[in-house]
């Protein structure tokens, strides 16, 4: 199947919320907070690209970039300029971070232990999760990321989001968009670094990601443990380097 890497646009939110739905709602953490997703589908999809806009709208373009894959929408071919005729599959977002940059700055787009925190309207309802859950969990995630990416001592690129909708697992999409970001930091000599969950890590390993710490969170109600792994990736001391030769 044909497929295209460029820099995400406003008309790619659609097809993001999508495959961000998709691709989170079999993970143990999704599953731990919204208890009532089944019955609120609907709801669910429009409340998350709701927030989504607002995200876009407050991306801090000099600091951030995102980028999507697509392949032709039902199965036809590529036609030049014609973006309704691409179908977003994959799409990632990374965030350029320094040292002196405040730790309140709105650096982080696309957040998705906080969604629906701001909206207005029915969506601030949180009807599809619940809230006691979503909140521990929100503030967990919010403690490790301040933990291991924001007390940072030197620049780094920091892969926000990743995500790949499951009917196109096994593409090498995932792949593809993590090299992106390693020719990028490699480029200016900067590290990578990420919080994996339990699916992605085996992808950061094989592309030569080092597991620095594991972060776990004991759930509510007696359902076990949740974990990620924070991990970094150094063009010098990556032991594995990528498929891709970073040029």
């Amino acid at each position: 199947m044909e497929s295209t890497l460029r820099r995400t646009v406003e008309d790619d939110l659609d097809d993001i919320v999508t495959v961000f739905i998709d691709a989170f709602r079999p993970s143990a953490g999704w599953q731990y907070a919204h208890l009532h997703d089944d019955d609120y589908t609907n709801y669910t999809w429009t409340c998350t690209r709701q927030f989504f806009q607002g995200e876009w709208e407050s991306l801090h373009r000099s600091r951030t970039f995102a980028n999507v894959i697509t392949v032709p929408r039902d199965g036809g071919q590529f036609s030049s300029g014609d973006r309704a005729g691409e179908r977003v599959v994959s799409f990632g977002v990374w965030n350029w971070m320094k040292p002196q940059e405040e730790a309140a700055d709105s650096s982080f787009p696309f957040r998705p232990h906080q969604m629906h925190a701001t909206l207005g309207g029915k969506c601030s309802e949180h009807l599809d999760v619940n809230k006691t859950r979503q909140a521990d969990l929100g503030q967990q995630l919010s403690l490790a990321v301040e933990k291991y990416i924001r007390n940072l001592t030197e620049p780094q690129l920091y892969l926000n989001l990743l995500a790949t909708h499951p009917d196109w697992d096994g593409h090498g999409f995932g792949a593809e968009q993590v090299e992106v970001g390693l020719r990028e930091a490699a480029r200016v000599g900067m590290p990578v670094t990420l919080l994996a969950s339990p699916i992605g890590w085996p992808l950061y390993d094989s592309l030569g990601f080092r597991s620095l710490a594991n972060i776990t969170h004991e759930m509510f109600d007696g359902l076990g443990m949740l974990w990620s792994e924070y991990m970094r990736w150094d063009e010098e001391e990556s032991g594995v380097r990528s498929a891709l030769t970073v040029q």
